[in-house]
C-alpha cells in the first residue's frame, strides 16, 4: 500500500519547502525576501537577461516576474530597458544600487548552503546530487 511518509517525491518537497521557508526568514531580517535574491543572483550571474530568461532560471512564471521585477525595479535594484534589436523584449540589469546589494547578501546563500549540508560527507552530497539527477531525469521521461 502506498505510503506518503516514504515517498521520495512528498520527502523532498517538504523538505525543499523547509529549507526555502528557513532561507526565506533569515532574509527577511536583512530586508529581502528568498525570490529576491535569487533573482539579485541570476541578475549578477547573466548581465543582462531578458524578462523571459529570468523566469526560466528561477522556475518562475512570467506573470510572477513581471510583478517582481517592478518591485525591484521601484526599490532601484534593477533597470529595465528595450532590446536594440527587437523592442518587445526587455532587458533587466543590475543597478549599482543592485550590484552592491548583491555582494553584500551573497553570502548568505553560502551561509545557507553550510548550515544544510553540516555533519553531511562530500560523498553523502554526490550521491544525493546524482539520485536527484536521476529523479529529474524520470520527470523528464514521464514515467
Amino acid at each position: 500500500m502506498f505510503d506518503l511518509d516514504a515517498c521520495i517525491s512528498f520527502i523532498t518537497n517538504k523538505a525543499a519547502k523547509k529549507m526555502a521557508d528557513e532561507f526565506n526568514d533569515r532574509l527577511m531580517k536583512l530586508g529581502i525576501t528568498r525570490v529576491q535574491w535569487i533573482a539579485l543572483y541570476y541578475l549578477g550571474k547573466y548581465d543582462g537577461i531578458n524578462q523571459k530568461e529570468l523566469g526560466d532560471l528561477m522556475d518562475i512564471k512570467e506573470s510572477t516576474v513581471a510583478r517582481l521585477i517592478d518591485r525591484m525595479e521601484k526599490e532601484n535594484y534593477i533597470l529595465r530597458t528595450k532590446d536594440k534589436n527587437d523592442r518587445r523584449i526587455t532587458i533587466i540589469s543590475l543597478t549599482d544600487k543592485g550590484k552592491h546589494y548583491r555582494e553584500e547578501l551573497l553570502p548568505e546563500g553560502q551561509k545557507m548552503a553550510d548550515t544544510f549540508t553540516m555533519d553531511i560527507s562530500e560523498e553523502e552530497i554526490q550521491i544525493f546530487l546524482k539520485v536527484i539527477e536521476k529523479i529529474l531525469l524520470n520527470i523528464g521521461q514521464k514515467l
